[in-house]
Formats: C-alpha cells, sequence, structure tokens
C-alpha cells in the first residue's frame, strides 16, 4: 500500500512522489521519538552550523524528485543559524533556476520570522512563478501591509491562475480597511467562476466583514455549490442581521441543514444542541456521505472558532468510527493550520490517548491538503513553543515529538 504525497499535477514543475504507508501506530511513533530525545540522538531541532556550500547544496535537493532527500534538505535548512540560512534562502528566491526550488526557499525563509522577508515578498508580486506568488499573497495575509492595496487591487484583474486566486483574496481582505477593497471583494463574491466566488465568499466570512453581509445574504438563498459557503460565512461573521438571514433559509437540503447548524452556533445561538446533533449526524451508520462530510465540516468549523466540545466530537468520531479518518483528518488538519497554537496549546493538555489520535490525524491531513506554506507556519509555532517550554519538560518533549512525526 502507498500514500500519495505532495502531489502538484496542476503545475508542470511540480513533482509526484510516494510513500509507503506508515506501519507504526501514532502512540508507536510518538514514543519513539520520546526515546529519541532521551538517547541523545538529534531530531534536528537545535541549530546546527552549516556552511554556506553545504547550504547551496540543500536548496538545490529542495527540488529532488526523491521525497526523503527534500524533506532531509528542509528539515537541515531550518535548523541552520538564522544568519546563514536567511541571505541562502533570499538569494535562491531571487535567483535559483529551479522554480520548485524559488518557492520551497521562500516559504522556509517565512519561518526565520526575518524583517527583510516584506520587502522581498513585495518584490515577487508579480513574479513569473505561480506557486511563488500564491505563497506571497499568503505571507501577505498573515503579515498585511495596508500601503499594498492599489497593488493587491491591480492583480485583481490580471491573476488568473485557479490556485493563486484565493491565496490574493485573502490578502485583499487583510487591507479591507479601505473602501476600494470592500466594494471589490462585494463585487468578485458576485461573479466569474464558483471556485473564485468561494473563495471570496469564505475569506469574508473569516474576515468577520460586516460590509458584505448584504452581497452574501443573497446568496444564501440560492440552491447550489455556494450556499453551504454563504451560510457558513454568515455565521462567522454574526452582528445583528445574521439570526433573520439563516431563519430565512427554508426547504434546505440536509447537507444545508448541516451548514446552518454550524452557522447558527457561530452567531452564538445554541451551540451545545449544534454540535451534538452534528456529532451524532456525521456517526449514522446509513447516513449519505454528503451528509456526513457537511457535519464534520460544521465540527470543524465550530472547532475552529475556539470551541473545545467541537474539538472533542471531531475526535470522538475518529475513535467511533474509524471510517471516517479522512474526512476527519482532513477538518482537523484544516483547522490546524487556520489555529496552529489553538492546537498545540491543546495538545499539550490532551490526554495521551486522544493527542495519540489528534497527531495521527495531523500527519494524514497535511498529506491530503498540501499546504506548503501554512504547514511551515505550523512547524514555525511548534518549535517557537519548544523553545519556550523548560528544558526536559513535557512540553519541550512533546513538541520534539511532533515535530519528527510530521516530517519538520
Amino acid at each position: 500500500m502507498v500514500r500519495r504525497r505532495r502531489s502538484r499535477a496542476r503545475s508542470h514543475y511540480w513533482k509526484l512522489t510516494r510513500l509507503p504507508a506508515d506501519t507504526v501506530s501514532g502512540r508507536t511513533a510518538l514514543l519513539l521519538s520520546v526515546i529519541v530525545l532521551a538517547l541523545g540522538v538529534t531530531v534536528g531541532i537545535a541549530q546546527t552550523p552549516a556552511p554556506a556550500a553545504d547550504l547551496k547544496t540543500l536548496i538545490g535537493n529542495l527540488s529532488s524528485l526523491d521525497y526523503p532527500t527534500r524533506m532531509n534538505a528542509s528539515r537541515l535548512i531550518r535548523r541552520a543559524p538564522a544568519a546563514q540560512a536567511v541571505p541562502a534562502l533570499a538569494d535562491a528566491v531571487r535567483r535559483h533556476p529551479d522554480e520548485y526550488a524559488r518557492n520551497r526557499a521562500f516559504i522556509l525563509l517565512t519561518a526565520f520570522n526575518d524583517r527583510g522577508t516584506a520587502d522581498l515578498a513585495k518584490a515577487l508580486l508579480t513574479d513569473r512563478n505561480d506557486r511563488l506568488r500564491e505563497s506571497v499573497f499568503k505571507f501577505f495575509e498573515q503579515h498585511p501591509d495596508q500601503r499594498l492595496a492599489p497593488a493587491l487591487l491591480g492583480a485583481l484583474g490580471t491573476e488568473q491562475a485557479e490556485f493563486v486566486r484565493p491565496a490574493l483574496i485573502g490578502a485583499l481582505t487583510a487591507v479591507d480597511q479601505d473602501p476600494q477593497v470592500q466594494r471589490a471583494l462585494i463585487v468578485e463574491a458576485g461573479r466569474g467562476l464558483d471556485f473564485f466566488r468561494s473563495a471570496v465568499i469564505d475569506a469574508l466570512g473569516r474576515r468577520h466583514a460586516a460590509y458584505a453581509v448584504d452581497a452574501i445574504a443573497l446568496i444564501t438563498k440560492d440552491e447550489g455549490p455556494l450556499q453551504q459557503d454563504a451560510v457558513l460565512a454568515i455565521g462567522r461573521i454574526g452582528g445583528p442581521k445574521a439570526d433573520a438571514i439563516l431563519g430565512a433559509v427554508t426547504g434546505a437540503t440536509p447537507e444545508v441543514q448541516m451548514t446552518l447548524r454550524a452557522a447558527a452556533c457561530l452567531a452564538g445561538k445554541n451551540c451545545d444542541m449544534h454540535v451534538k446533533t452534528l456529532n451524532d449526524v456525521a456517526g449514522r451508520d446509513r447516513e449519505r456521505p454528503a451528509v456526513i462530510r457537511a457535519a464534520i465540516a460544521g465540527l470543524a468549523a465550530i472547532a475552529e472558532s475556539g470551541n473545545v466540545a467541537a474539538l472533542r466530537a471531531l475526535l470522538d468520531l475518529q475513535m467511533r468510527v474509524p471510517a471516517l479518518h479522512d474526512d476527519v483528518a482532513l477538518g482537523f488538519s484544516s483547522f490546524a493550520l487556520r489555529r496552529p497554537s489553538t492546537v498545540l496549546d491543546w495538545l499539550d493538555t490532551a490526554a495521551e490517548p486522544t493527542r495519540n489520535v489528534a497527531v495521527a490525524l495531523l500527519k494524514d491531513g497535511f498529506d491530503s491538503l498540501e499546504d506548503d506554506y501554512a504547514e511551515e507556519q505550523f512547524f514555525a509555532a511548534t518549535r517557537a513553543m519548544y523553545w519556550q517550554a523548560p528544558d526536559a519538560s513535557p512540553t519541550r518533549t512533546l513538541m520534539a515529538a511532533v515535530i519528527q512525526r510530521l516530517d519538520f
């Protein structure tokens, strides 16, 4: 049995590799990692000096067809001293002949939190490398600069890559204090391909964009692929209009009803009841797959808002109905990538059996989501928590094991 890892068929320079399926349980892997630490064998968290020539070779290996070679190169670069790694990575982003390596170098660079990264990213807004543009827009969603609003609006008129445009929308929502940006996003929510509109609606909901409520409310009434996105966005935005808008969605399909429950909870209504219902529906033996997926997605959305009961319900589903592993892994991992500190703090207090289930879900979910930029930020948060914890503390040991288990 094999597992697909990091498939990038949408771009000519993305590589397809396969790995043997894990034969070690999450519990065993965590215990092995702790043993490795206890024996003094490095898991590569501490910084290790690396000559410049070695860094150049490692950066070249970021585009290797061999997954272990790529993974090991990333690991060693992450642990090189910043004084050496940052200039080497920045130079690779600008000049490396391999486009895949350029993007990977930028992603690794962002985890060093160097002040010069923002200036480099600004110079890449119109780069020829579509994957690099995607990563740059994701960077500016996390590190917004209001002065970039005109440039981002300009990109909105030219960017057509289907996987880049959602990242651009995310960057625009981060600078939506500008009235021109607000107007542009409202227009984008109502036009174009459903794939693009879905990204706009989702980003507006996550931004709690009250200025877009009326536009999104219209979409909640349209039966079709965007209705669930719009319903969830209204729940996330909340406010005085949310109850009436959600209440006006009548005759909804069972899957939309699941999303309505999640939205009502996000808007502050009867969360305990809705979480229980979503959990019950997702675990039914004879329920339609689309309804189960909607219930799991609803639980993940509620968990992302900070609701611990929804997070526990997700993990309960995995333990109670193992057949739901893939869907739960996607929901839980999507939440973790958006809220890494929340998930890491929770892992630090969770009981060991639940923690092991959660780490296994993260491993498989990250493999499926293929969001290299977000995964790197998860690693950065894990590394920060590792260094903040006292030497030999349970927290430090746990973070080391998580880093090892997730191939960071």
